[in-house]
């Protein structure tokens, strides 16, 4: 889900998708539930007073069918622009409801800016075409009005037209007029359930389509999976299992002696390992890398360096498969087995025990890294969609705490906790707010202790650290792969800190669309901040 909501992102094609999950689809239930008991039922009723004024007076019932239908058809006619307008009140309003939120995410960032009268012109000029928008669509609704209300004006009119004749003529009395009238009032209602409820069907109508080309974009960005799929809800089934998209790396167990597949997977000794790659913007309009080849082996260490725009971090995108590449091979450990740290962590809600766990789940302490089961996984090595991070080990409070003073934040849980640090691995907190850049790098360091991956990739992931830090950082990470065992970690960094060479055997330099990798010698590791990277 998260990546083809990242893709969906990336593309542009589907604006607001939040909006469409909340709030489109609560609509589409409830109105679709509504409208089609109403058209049950007035269905039943329409077919059951048919009878009884077609057996009256079949003048009557032809008149009503011929009515409705021209009532009908000029209702459609005015109000179909409503459809439009609503479809554009649902994008208007979710963009400035966006506006609005992104404004309270980073009031800091604007008042350190003074940036309030930018954010007020744009937020006024989101707000003035809501306002626009509604008042198409108030005119619109009031063209509808007048020719709903002359319709039920004319609907008292007609049957005295109809009627009046034969009543003079004594052909009928009056017991069978107020039958007849009874009679043509409901069959009136059931023809015009359309021309009653327009509004709300231009809107369910708006919704409908909004709806569609967000799964539209779904299935493209993800062949595999098929509307059904998106209608249902997920099953641990092989029969869910959908084939890799365009956006996904091979992916193989790094431990397995024999690869399912020597001329693809690389040798156990190959953690990673990237063929013939060519890596372009998602617009196309830019190529960033041609013909990238690097064989990282187990237990190295790779630094990418680069000026800025050279394609650094869009590299590490590729390779987590959040961008799609335009020819070449990946291969990488099973995703379960890879950690990305990027610049800015997230942060999700919930507690501090939460932060530290995150991605994996408390839940499945019997789990092993090796050995996971294949019928997890796509057909052709991928991740499933219902893939889950889990724990390999039952952490305690603890081990918990012990890693937070491992990582430079040993009161952070006492602080959460109001002076219990048990306590504060259970405190919620907002903690994209509540830490600094700082802290959360260094939290994000504590994740990779928790989760303990295989291949650890990470974008510029301690740039709001200080020199003394970094290096407690990349010296733990170096004790990690010690404690892991035979299997080890390896790491791949992007960086633009001449000290960053001091942790790192190998350097990848992007340069001009092309990728040089060298051995980083012993003696020049330790550097000065002078030196070029590149």
């Amino acid at each position: 889900f998260a990546r083809d909501y990242n893709n969906i992102e990336q593309s542009k094609e589907v604006d607001n998708p939040d909006q469409r999950i909340a709030e489109d689809i609560r609509s589409f239930t409830e109105f679709s539930l509504s409208f089609f008991l109403t058209l049950v039922t007035s269905v039943i009723d329409l077919v059951a007073f048919s009878f009884i004024l077609f057996s009256i007076m079949p003048k009557l019932f032809i008149a009503i069918f011929l009515f409705a239908s021209i009532g009908t058809f000029l209702t459609v006619c005015i109000g179909k622009v409503l459809i439009r307008l609503n479809y554009e009140s649902l994008q208007k309003e979710a963009d400035f409801r966006f506006s609005l939120v992104r404004v309270r995410e980073n009031s800091e960032s604007i008042a350190f800016y003074a940036g309030e009268s930018v954010e007020e012109r744009e937020t006024d000029r989101r707000f003035a075409q809501v306002i626009e928008n509604m008042t198409r669509i108030n005119v619109a609704e009031r063209n509808l009005d007048v020719v709903t209300t002359m319709y039920n004006y004319l609907t008292w009119v007609l049957p005295i037209i109809v009627v009046a004749p034969e009543y003079f003529a004594g052909n009928v009395e009056m017991g069978v007029i107020s039958q007849a009238s009874s009679a043509f009032g409901h069959i009136l209602d059931d023809l015009s359930i359309v021309i009653n409820s327009f509004t709300d069907v231009s809107k369910f109508s708006a919704g409908i389509d909004r709806l569609y080309s967000f799964m539209s974009a779904i299935m493209e960005l993800d062949p595999g999976r098929s509307m059904g799929s998106l209608l249902s809800m997920p099953e641990k089934d092989a029969s869910m299992l959908a084939s890799a998209g365009p956006n996904q790396t091979k992916e193989f167990d790094p431990i397995l002696k024999s690869p399912p597949s020597p001329s693809s997977i690389p040798q156990p000794s190959t953690i990673l390992s990237i063929q013939g790659l060519c890596v372009a913007t998602p617009d196309n309009k830019r190529v960033l890398a041609q013909n990238l080849n690097l064989s990282l082996p187990s237990g190295s260490n790779l630094l990418i360096v680069g000026a800025s725009g050279s394609g650094k971090s869009s590299l590490l995108r590729v390779i987590a498969g959040l961008w799609e590449k335009e020819k070449g091979e990946i291969n990488r450990p099973k995703s379960e087995d890879v950690y990305f740290l990027p610049q800015r962590p997230y942060c999700p809600p919930g507690s501090l025990r939460d932060q530290l766990l995150y991605p994996s789940t408390e839940h499945n302490h019997d789990y092993t890294r090796i050995g996971t089961i294949a019928s997890d996984h796509r057909p052709d090595g991928g991740p499933s969609p219902h893939d889950e991070r889990r724990l390999w080990k039952d952490w305690k409070d603890d081990d918990l705490l012990h890693i937070l003073e491992r990582v430079d934040l040993p009161h952070l849980a006492t602080r959460a906790g109001d002076g219990d640090p048990h306590r504060g691995l259970d405190a919620v907190l907002d903690w994209s707010n509540t830490l600094s850049l700082g802290e959360q790098q260094r939290l994000a360091f504590a994740r990779l202790i928790v989760n303990r991956p295989r291949l650890v990739v990470m974008d510029e992931s301690t740039s709001a650290l200080d020199v003394v830090a970094e290096k407690k950082m990349y010296t733990m990470l170096k004790d990690v792969s010690m404690e892991a065992g035979t299997a080890g970690l390896t790491y791949v960094s992007v960086g633009h800190r001449p000290t960053l060479l001091a942790y790192h055997n190998l350097k990848l330099a992007l340069r001009d669309g092309t990728g040089y990798v060298s051995e980083i010698p012993p003696n020049t590791r330790m550097v000065d901040e002078g030196l070029d990277l590149i």
